[in-house]
């Protein structure tokens, strides 16, 4: 009787370590989970930040400083304008689907959750927006023919030609950050299947 109690024992004493030890676990993975969501939320709101400078700076250029008169750019102004907004709603959107994810509900729903969520910012990246971009830079150049008619050939020549190096220069920043995004959420999704296995 007595070395059934020890073994009783002792069993309990090695899953209570066992227990001690998937806890452990599961608060390291979810301090990370924690750590990179809190890093591409940093991410949204830089970006909705700096998309949200350059639309006022652009309105105000065009209210104050340039207020153009023709069809063709007042069109291509607003593609401009319109573009900048339309990126900063999908930002706005994206942290919305973020919070979404709850890490309280079922573990496996959360991958699953977070798994989409993925997929949603990849679309985004991939599809959206490459197209605001080419929108935008369409309304960059149909503002352009107004601009020569009040500056010189050599001005519009340099500010087409800059806009083409800063936009280089933008990709290349951009696409840092979002492959570091991208990374951060393949890494969330591995976490959560980790805990899930």
């Amino acid at each position: 009787m007595n070395s059934d109690f020890k073994e009783l024992q002792n069993k309990w004493e090695s899953s209570k370590k066992s227990l001690d030890l998937s806890a452990t676990n599961f608060e390291r993975f979810y301090a990370k989970i924690k750590r990179k969501e809190k890093e591409n939320y940093f991410f949204y709101y830089g970006t909705i930040i700096i998309l949200s400078i350059t639309l006022i700076v652009i309105s105000l250029f065009f209210y104050y400083v340039a207020p153009v008169k023709e069809v063709l750019s007042r069109l291509g102004a607003g593609v401009m304008i319109f573009g900048l907004v339309f990126r900063i709603l999908i930002e706005i959107i994206s942290i919305y689907k973020a919070k979404k994810i709850s890490n309280l509900d079922n573990t496996l729903k959360t991958a699953e959750n977070t798994l989409h969520f993925h997929e949603f910012r990849k679309t985004i990246h991939k599809v959206i927006a490459p197209v605001i971009i080419g929108f935008y830079t369409i309304g960059f150049y149909m503002i352009t023919p107004e601009f020569s008619i009040h500056m010189e050939s050599w001005n519009i020549v340099l500010i087409d030609v800059s806009y083409v190096v800063i936009a280089i220069i933008l990709f290349i920043i951009i696409r840092k950050g979002v492959k570091k995004e991208m990374q951060k959420l393949k890494d969330i999704v591995t976490l959560k299947n980790d805990i899930t296995d």
